[in-house]
């Protein structure tokens, strides 16, 4: 091999080489959409042992997880909120109770909901958004202006599972998030 073969040679691989870092990017980037999974980001959590949680009363509770953000992971961070409401009397056997989780985020903006004791149902304060004890709008009547939201609160799957160590009936919770401003409960993808 004389020294123009070898140069030639040379001059093709790192060609090659940067093609390649150029392209492998690039062909990823177009076929992203094709390629990556579906994932469902519900997070199921026991939250609250059943007995714990009051009749009629909402509870709030956080989510915690682990949150991934680019590079950094953040372990035990709280990713959202819950409100839990407990609809069945204790007399109810733990089989049969009624319970219903809400998350606190508010479909019209994705404020912050938090309950207003004083005057039993939901309440967002950035605008003033108010719901009932189940979840749903307030008349507009009844608040004297415009519920500027458009749906009720989003409702979570929940149900009441018996721990199989202690056999404590615990009330377990499937988060998610929802997207807001929105008619209907979209989850978010």
């Amino acid at each position: 091999m004389n020294r123009r073969s070898l140069l030639r040679w040379i001059c093709r691989a790192i060609a090659s080489v940067s093609a390649a870092v150029v392209a492998v990017p690039a062909v990823r980037f177009l076929l992203h959409p094709l390629l990556r999974r579906q994932k469902n980001d519900a997070i199921v959590r026991r939250l609250a042992p059943l007995d714990d949680l009051p009749v009629g009363k909402p509870q709030s509770f956080p989510i915690l997880g682990t949150r991934q953000d680019a590079w950094t992971t953040y372990e035990e961070e709280v990713l959202g909120r819950v409100w839990i409401v407990r609809r069945s009397n204790s007399e109810t056997s733990p089989e049969q109770a009624q319970v219903e989780a809400f998350t606190a985020i508010c479909p019209h903006l994705g404020c912050a909901i938090d309950w207003d004791k004083a005057h039993d149902h939901f309440l967002c304060p950035c605008h003033r958004a108010v719901f009932d004890s189940n979840g749903q709008p307030a008349a507009d009547a009844d608040l004297g202006y415009k519920n500027p939201t458009p749906r009720g609160m989003d409702a979570l799957e929940c149900r009441v599972v018996q721990d199989a160590e202690t056999e404590t009936w615990w009330v377990e919770v499937e988060f998610q998030r929802f997207e807001f401003g929105l008619t209907t409960q979209q989850a978010l993808t």
